[in-house]
C-alpha cells in the first residue's frame, strides 16, 4: 500500500473545537515562548488519539528543505535527522505532501519506496505509518511546516483525526508562522509577505514612534454592507504603515511592537482621531450619516484613562459618539472583566458602541454577552473561510448568527470573500457582511470614491 490523499469533509463538533482552540491557544495567553506553544499544540493532538506520536517540521523560505522542528513525545533527535534534505530526494510522506502541498498518507512506511532511505531514522521508534499535512501563512499559499502523525501500527488515520488536524491547520500555520520570525533568533523584524528585512529591532521601536508622530501611520478603511452588498452600515478604520524605504507596512507588523513596547495608546489614538475627522468630514459634506468602527488593544483599554481619553477625541473632532463603534478582540479581554465592564459602560454612557471581534473563538464567548454592554458581535472570518465546505464552520455560524438575533445585537460577518459564503450567511439571517467579496481596505480618497457609489 502507498500513499492516499485525502478529501472527506470534518466532523468535528464546535464543542470539540472551541475546547482544543483554548487549549492550544493557553499558552500564548501566558506569554511563553512560540516553541512551548508548538508543543502544547502537539500534545493536544497526542492526547486525542491512541499510538499516535506527532511533529511539526519547519521548511526553509524555498520550501525544499526542512531546517527546524518540534515534537512532544518522539524525542528531538528525530528531525535533526530529517534536516537539511531536499524533498526532492525522496522524503517519504512527509516530502511528498510538501511537493504536492496535500494531504497525504502512507499506511504503511516499510510498503513505501519513498522510505527506504529512513528506515534507519524511524525503525528504532517503531513506527510503521504516517500521514502529513502541508501547513501555509493564513490567507497564502506559502508553505512554512509540515504536520506529520505517526503510529507503531499500519494504519490509516481515522475521520476523527483528519477532522481534528484539518480543523487547527490554520491557528497552527500562524503560529509557526511567527515562530520562524520570533522565536528563531532573528534579529531582524521580517515582513514575510514581501521578503523585506527592515531593520534591526531597536530601530525599528524608534521608527514605529518617529511614524506615528510624523502621521505616516493612518487610516484606511474598509466598507461594512448590508442587504447583499447594497446598503452601507458603515467602515472600519484598519491602520497603515507608508514607510519611505518599504512602502505600505500592514498592521502585523508593527502593532504587536506598539503593544509589547507600552505606546500602543498612542497608536489607537492617532487612528481615532484622523478617522473621526476625516469622517466627520465626510459626513458633512454628504448630510449621511454612518457608522465608525475603530481598533482598539485591549492593553489601551485597560488603562484608567482610557474613556476620559475617547471623550477628549470626540470633543475635539466634533465626530458623534453615536456614530463611533469601538472594537475590540475579544480572545484579549479574558481578564479583568470586572475592570473592563466599567470603562464600557462609561463609554456607553457617552453613546459610543461597543463591538467584540473574533467573537466565538474562547470560551469567554458568553461571559462576555453577559456582563459587558455589547451592542455588535463580528463572526470572526476562520469560521466564514470555509463555511461553504465545513458543515462544522456552518454549525458554528448559524450558531452564533441566532445567538446575536435572539440578544438583539448586530452580527457582522468578516472575510466574506465570495458569493457562496454570502449566500450561506444571508441564509442563516445575518444581513451585515465585511470582505474582499465587497472591498478590500482603501485609501481616504478610494474610500471617497466607492462612498459616492451609494
Amino acid at each position: 500500500m502507498g500513499e492516499k490523499s485525502l478529501t472527506e469533509e470534518r466532523v468535528l463538533s464546535p464543542e470539540e473545537f472551541v475546547s482544543g482552540y483554548q487549549y492550544i491557544t493557553g499558552y500564548l495567553k501566558e506569554g511563553l515562548p512560540l516553541h512551548d506553544v508548538l508543543k502544547r499544540a502537539l500534545k493536544y493532538f497526542e492526547d486525542q488519539f491512541d499510538d499516535s506520536y506527532c511533529t511539526i517540521m519547519l521548511l526553509n523560505q524555498d520550501g525544499d528543505e526542512f531546517i527546524d522542528g518540534v515534537t512532544y513525545t518522539l524525542p528531538d533527535d528525530i528531525i535533526e535527522q530529517f534536516k537539511y534534505i531536499n524533498l526532492y530526494d525522496g522524503l517519504g510522506t512527509c516530502g511528498t505532501a510538501a511537493i504536492r502541498g496535500d494531504f497525504i498518507v502512507t499506511e504503511d512506511v516499510y510498503h513505501d519506496s519513498k522510505w527506504d532511505s529512513y528506515h534507519h531514522i524511524i525503525e528504532p521508534h517503531q513506527l510503521r505509518s504516517c500521514w502529513s499535512v502541508p501547513v501555509f501563512r493564513p490567507g497564502t499559499d506559502e508553505l512554512v511546516a509540515i504536520f506529520a502523525m505517526y503510529s507503531k501500527v499500519p494504519k490509516y488515520p481515522s475521520q476523527q483525526e483528519i477532522d481534528t488536524i484539518t480543523a487547527y491547520n490554520d491557528l497552527i500555520g500562524l503560529i509557526v508562522s511567527n515562530y520562524r520570525i520570533y522565536d528563531s533568533g532573528e534579529t531582524e523584524v521580517i515582513d514575510e509577505s514581501n521578503g523585506h528585512h527592515y531593520e534591526l529591532a531597536e530601530n525599528y521601536v524608534q521608527s514605529i514612534k518617529d511614524a506615528i508622530k510624523n502621521g505616516d501611520i493612518f487610516p484606511y478603511y474598509q466598507p461594512i454592507l448590508k442587504s447583499n452588498g447594497s446598503e452601507l452600515y458603515g467602515v472600519e478604520a484598519l491602520a497603515r504603515w507608508e514607510h519611505p524605504k518599504y512602502g505600505l507596512i500592514p498592521p502585523v507588523d508593527f502593532i504587536s511592537e506598539a503593544e509589547e513596547n507600552d505606546f500602543i495608546d498612542q497608536l489607537d489614538e492617532e487612528i481615532c482621531r484622523k478617522s473621526c475627522l476625516e469622517m466627520k468630514q465626510l459626513m458633512d459634506e454628504t448630510g449621511d450619516r454612518f457608522n465608525l468602527s475603530v481598533n482598539i488593544s485591549a492593553i489601551h483599554i485597560r488603562k484608567e484613562n482610557f474613556a476620559e481619553r475617547m471623550e477628549s477625541i470626540l470633543d475635539e473632532t466634533g465626530f458623534s459618539a453615536e456614530n463611533l463603534s469601538i472594537e475590540i478582540t475579544e480572545t484579549s479581554l479574558i481578564e479583568n472583566l470586572k475592570d473592563v465592564a466599567v470603562t464600557f459602560q462609561h463609554l456607553k454612557n457617552l453613546g459610543i458602541k461597543i463591538s467584540i471581534d473574533d467573537f466565538g473563538t474562547t470560551y469567554s464567548s458568553l461571559n462576555y454577552l453577559k456582563y459587558l454592554p455589547v451592542d455588535t458581535i463580528k463572526l470572526d472570518k476562520a469560521f466564514i473561510h470555509d463555511v461553504d465546505k465545513s458543515p462544522i464552520d456552518r454549525r458554528i455560524c448559524k450558531t452564533i448568527i441566532q445567538l446575536g438575533t435572539d440578544l438583539n445585537l448586530d452580527v457582522i460577518a468578516e472575510g466574506v470573500e465570495c458569493s457562496q459564503h454570502l449566500s450561506i450567511i444571508r441564509d442563516f439571517g445575518c444581513d451585515i457582511y465585511q470582505g474582499f467579496y465587497f472591498s478590500k481596505p482603501l485609501t481616504l480618497e478610494g474610500w471617497k470614491t466607492y462612498y459616492s457609489s451609494f
